[in-house]
């Protein structure tokens, strides 16, 4: 009966995490529909599609503006660059190259191949000319969708491992609770509806995770050394997951407590599978170091990680509860609590979870993870993990209203996390903020009218704007008091990049600023996620967060 019950309700987590995850699968995608909203006014050569990136990184004066792509682009920005590594190989000659690393080229990779796959049965048409797929943005939204859906299959296959996983750990009731946390949350839902590395690395984390809870319980090298390969794996899809490599160490002198020089031939060898794994997946930073070296360089720097490492790993402290807040919601509140009774009891499970717990804070320590919730992405399984094991001390708990009180508050704590989940998941099942603005646009403003941006208008910060039916104009926020009269001016909010405060400040002081230059405000376009009265991440949020419902604002010059 019990049986029964577990597996009841392992199936309705999966179920529903797999329901919200695919809801709202299509955010964002290039559409036919909206073809009249991003006229494509330049043809895009074949051999600039293959140069792109190194276009990109070493020839910025041939570079075409972002916006020549706005109709081909999906709303993510980091979407494109999986179809961007993906164009810049040769598989006829037998270069798989992707030319980035600023990822590493697992999920690239992964990416190609579904789509390869799905190009077969006829479901992808495959162009080498670009510009059929501007004519035609609905082709060109099968590919996103493709490595959306691998995505919303690894985190679904992810959430089965990880349930065997907290089982093991935290037992039954703790397991089942541990897994709604993750498969649950608002960071796994939304993440899980882009074609991104962020859920795919926490995939192979999970399937590492598996095989070191196997060895625990048996002692094989086989699992030892496959969790070396599967972290290697998860390092080449997303660098930062490269740390939990020194794991393996701590795991092995449980194991064997009195392995003596033994331990360090088998450290030897895991590093060296370890190390296989990432260069099977990401084979050209050793075939091309110098594009490597340079990818790698530049997002140290873009992280961070230097001269202000010290400076990011003080503010990390203050910045991880808010920065899990907006991520997972009330089941933040139990997370704490969980660590410090985890640490407390100290047990082996205890001691692995902690262990991984720590080495994934580290990275976002160095490189300062507040700047985007999906950071935390990174150590969101251990912290459910934490959670669960502290649920199933509460059934422990002798005095029944005690042990009830903590048991309703952890449920409740985990319902108001769901409710934003589902609010996000019915966000994206709606028109996109940014063609609810184009619409207007194009509905209510006159042809030929001078429309100004403060930067080059990119589909990802602003709603898109027929180039051949309007007058566009880029124009510094500097010079806006040089704008002719009678022209229209967009903002998109994530012009201004918001890693943290209240959108409605921040929003009230651009206004304030733009209308000091001449224009005043006709309209503000928003929407939010929403749950019956319950509101997410309408004031005090984070950068990533808003990617789905930013603020568009629209001022008219007198």
């Amino acid at each position: 009966m019990k049986n029964n019950r577990l597996i009841i309700l392992t199936m309705v987590i999966v179920l529903f995490s797999c329901l919200l995850c695919l809801k709202g699968i299509r955010w964002g995608l290039p559409d036919s529909n909206m073809k009249r909203y991003s006229a494509h006014p330049i043809a895009v050569s074949h051999q600039y599609t293959r140069k792109s990136w190194q276009i990109s990184k070493e020839f910025q004066n041939e570079k075409l503006p972002r916006s020549v792509f706005n109709p081909v682009r999906s709303f993510h920005p980091d979407e494109q660059n999986i179809l961007k590594s993906i164009a810049a190989m040769s598989p006829e000659r037998f270069d798989f190259n992707p030319h980035f690393f600023e990822y590493p080229s697992c999920h690239i990779y992964l990416v190609a191949i579904t789509i390869k796959a799905l190009s077969s049965i006829g479901f992808i048409s495959l162009k080498s000319d670009i510009n059929y797929y501007f004519e035609h943005p609905d082709e060109m939204a099968k590919f996103y969708l493709s490595g959306r859906i691998l995505t919303v299959l690894m985190a679904v296959t992810g959430l089965v491992i990880f349930i065997f996983i907290s089982l093991t750990l935290c037992g039954r009731k703790g397991g089942l609770f541990a897994a709604a946390c993750l498969g649950l949350s608002p960071l796994y839902v939304l993440n899980s509806h882009y074609m991104t590395v962020d859920i795919p690395m926490v995939f192979w984390i999970l399937v590492f995770l598996y095989f070191i809870v196997s060895f625990m319980n048996n002692g094989k090298h086989s699992m030892l050394f496959l969790s070396a390969f599967f972290v290697g794996i998860a390092c080449g899809t997303k660098y930062p997951a490269g740390i939990l490599i020194f794991v393996l160490p701590f795991i092995y002198l449980y194991v064997f407590p009195e392995s003596g020089r033994k331990i360090l031939i088998d450290a030897l060898i895991c590093f060296i599978i370890f190390l296989a794994g990432f260069f099977i997946t990401t084979p050209y930073s050793l075939l091309s170091f110098d594009e490597f070296k340079r990818d790698i360089f530049y997002q140290a720097g873009a992280r961070g990680v230097g001269a202000n490492v010290f400076v990011s790993m003080i503010s990390f402290f203050p910045e991880f509860f808010l920065g899990l807040w907006v991520g997972v919601f009330l089941i933040v509140l139990l997370f704490i609590p969980a660590i410090f009774f985890q640490a407390h009891r100290r047990n082996v499970s205890d001691r692995l979870i902690l262990t991984c717990m720590v080495l994934s804070i580290a990275p976002l320590m160095v490189a300062g993870g507040f700047k985007y919730a999906r950071y935390y992405l990174f150590i969101l399984p251990f912290l459910c993990l934490s959670a669960g094991s502290l649920f199933e001390e509460f059934f422990k708990i002798k005095k029944k209203i005690v042990r009830l009180f903590f048991i309703l508050i952890s449920i409740f704590f985990l319902a108001g996390s769901i409710s934003k989940s589902v609010a996000y998941s019915n966000l994206m099942s709606r028109p996109d903020i940014r063609y609810v603005s184009a619409d207007y646009i194009d509905r209510e403003i006159p042809p030929q009218t001078e429309i100004i941006f403060t930067k080059d208008p990119w589909i990802f910060e602003v709603p898109p704007v027929n180039p051949l039916k309007y007058s566009i104009s880029v124009i510094g926020e500097k010079q806006l008091k040089t704008a002719p009269s009678k022209s229209y001016l967009i903002v998109g909010e994530l012009q201004y990049f918001l890693t943290s405060g209240n959108r409605k400040m921040e929003t009230e002081k651009k206004i304030d600023y733009i209308q000091k230059q001449g224009f005043i405000l006709k309209k503000i376009f928003t929407d939010c996620a929403c749950f019956g009265p319950f509101r997410f991440d309408e004031t005090w949020t984070i950068h990533d967060m808003i990617y789905t419902h930013p603020e568009i604002l629209l001022f008219y010059k007198l």
